[in-house]
């Protein structure tokens, strides 16, 4: 399950990945401001790709709550999840998630400690504790794309592409600008064969990240598949020169 998610505190940090070379990777996506994430990486048979799970993160904004707590109550638990935000970042996972656990305990709508206790979960191998957490933070705030980006993490791990593409796409629906999770759509479809929505997805990933290596590489991988030999040509040395581990 490797790779690490960076989970953000209330405020905002940034992101990277590292796909291993020659493989159809799905790699989580990172931590942006206003977002929280993570990222991992997968497997493919039959075609060399990369690509990030977005993802996509979850949003940082504070949920509205109904009746908030007193402010002592509020520091609390922003503290406790931070605590278990920097847990995560040292490795300590079942720390982390014990720090997660208890802000849902003093706070059961906690939608954000719900998402990254999924997270650990996930990178911990507990792949239903993790669909089941994030199932719940998308309960308790249907609106957070970044929980439906998580899940769909969580349910290609299963096994369950079905799934993980309705929630890549509803995630997409209420953020177009996500480009973690048109990649990862993208790699989604072109497990199926589907070259031609792979290539859009990619594209639309690079369109609004033109930086973002692994969704060149992963474009040239399916141009490549459709016999565009010039267009994964360029589309390849684009990775490259992006970051070079692309050339292994």
């Amino acid at each position: 399950m490797g790779s690490p998610f960076r989970p953000a505190s209330e405020a905002a940090t940034t992101s990277d990945s590292r796909p291993p070379a020659a493989r159809l990777v799905q790699g989580r996506n990172g931590v942006v401001p206003g977002r929280f994430g993570f990222k991992l990486h997968g497997s493919h048979q039959g075609a060399n790709m990369t690509f990030r799970r977005a993802t996509a993160g979850l949003l940082l904004a504070l949920a509205c709550l109904a009746a908030a707590p007193p402010v002592s109550a509020q520091t609390t638990v922003v503290s406790t999840f931070n605590a278990g935000v920097q847990k995560y970042r040292k490795g300590d996972l079942d720390g982390a998630i014990a720090e997660f656990t208890r802000v849902i305990e003093l706070k059961p709508d906690h939608w954000k400690a719900y998402s990254s206790r999924g997270v650990a979960r996930r990178d911990k191998g507990d792949l239903q504790g993790a669909l089941k957490d994030h199932s719940r933070a998308i309960e308790i705030n249907p609106r957070n794309a970044g929980a439906y980006s998580n899940r769909g993490v969580v349910y290609r791990d299963l096994g369950d592409p079905d799934h993980a593409l309705a929630d890549y796409s509803t995630a997409l629906a209420m953020d177009p600008s996500d480009w973690w999770t048109y990649n990862n759509r993208g790699v989604i479809r072109a497990d199926r064969k589907d070259y031609a929505a792979a290539i859009e997805d990619f594209s639309r990933a690079i369109a609004l990240s033109p930086t973002y290596a692994e969704a060149w590489f992963n474009r040239s991988v399916c141009r490549k598949q459709k016999g565009d030999l010039e267009g994964a040509k360029a589309d390849r040395a684009k990775a490259i020169e992006l970051d070079p581990k692309f050339s292994r």
